[in-house]
């Protein structure tokens, strides 16, 4: 095999490696959400726990002409969005293994992720506790290392 063969051998390779690992990220992420949800779900509730969840069944809203408590609201939305989560890393997991050149050069697919990761990271710093901040970080870092890795 030729040099300019084994170096762009090595830059594929080094680009799919921290993509790879980014959307491990947002599977782990999307996982432990509904697992955690589940347990707190299935638990018994802290005496704070009851009285919010009390709270948020106690006032209700309705969208799009369905009345639902603010607990339904809430749950529902969380599920749903650790669902979408989970299918966006599979979703992108297919793609990448399909079209590996999505992730060997520097189009708009890592482009996507590495924004969609970032915003999470933000969102997260102001909201939510440590665990997905950190999951987040090395997902926003290892996209933007794809990225770099990646042939122009």
């Amino acid at each position: 095999m030729s040099a300019p063969t084994l170096s762009v051998l090595r830059r594929k390779s080094g680009a799919l490696r921290p993509f790879k690992v980014g959307i491990g990220g947002f599977a782990l992420l999307g996982t432990a959400h509904l697992a955690l949800a589940g347990a707190a779900a299935w638990g018994d509730p802290t005496p704070q726990q009851e009285a919010s969840s009390a709270a948020m069944r106690a006032t209700s809203m309705t969208l799009l002409g369905l009345e639902r408590s603010t607990l339904d609201v809430v749950n529902g939305m969380s599920s749903v969005m650790a669902l979408f989560v989970i299918s966006c890393a599979l979703l992108a997991l297919f793609a990448a293994r399909h079209s590996p050149a999505l992730v060997e050069r520097r189009t708009a697919f890592g482009w996507t992720l590495l924004a969609a990761s970032l915003v999470g990271l933000a969102i997260s710093a102001f909201y939510l506790p440590l665990p997905p901040i950190a999951v987040l970080t090395v997902t926003s870092c290892a996209f933007a290392l794809s990225l770099r890795r990646a042939a122009p």
